[in-house]
């Protein structure tokens, strides 16, 4: 089984899979047909950080990244939201990587997106 996504972990995964196809859909419709499936240099070691990511790790990941796809598709006209704003809910760490997204240049976030779309499909392979 894919580390991180064993149910004897006490975790229920349902709502990671629901998430995974709503972040998969939207990766999939933002990259279009820019996915590139095999990789080399640095995006392999990228892709092998992926792998070690527990199901929650990755889980948070991708909601980030998957939001912040969001908030740049809705503010490109005025760009009225800088970055994702701060949640109470999340740990204060969790919130400076969100607005640390926001700086990613449009070539770097594609390639991020490109990466959590291809962990997605290989840990989710039903999506």
């Amino acid at each position: 089984m894919v580390k991180g996504l064993s149910e004897t972990e006490g975790h229920d995964l349902q709502p990671y899979r629901t998430a995974a196809k709503t972040h998969y859909l939207e990766f999939s419709q933002y990259l279009g047909g820019h996915l590139v499936p095999e990789v080399s240099g640095s995006r392999v070691t990228a892709r092998e950080k992926l792998l070690k990511l527990t199901a929650l790790q990755f889980h948070e990941l991708s909601t980030d990244v998957c939001d912040e796809l969001v908030r740049r598709k809705n503010g490109i006209v005025g760009n009225e939201v800088p970055f994702l704003p701060p949640r109470d809910d999340f740990h204060p760490k969790r919130n400076q990587a969100r607005q640390k997204l926001s700086t990613l240049p449009a070539p770097r976030f594609q390639l991020l997106a490109g990466d959590v779309h291809s962990e997605l499909s290989r840990r989710y392979p039903q999506l």
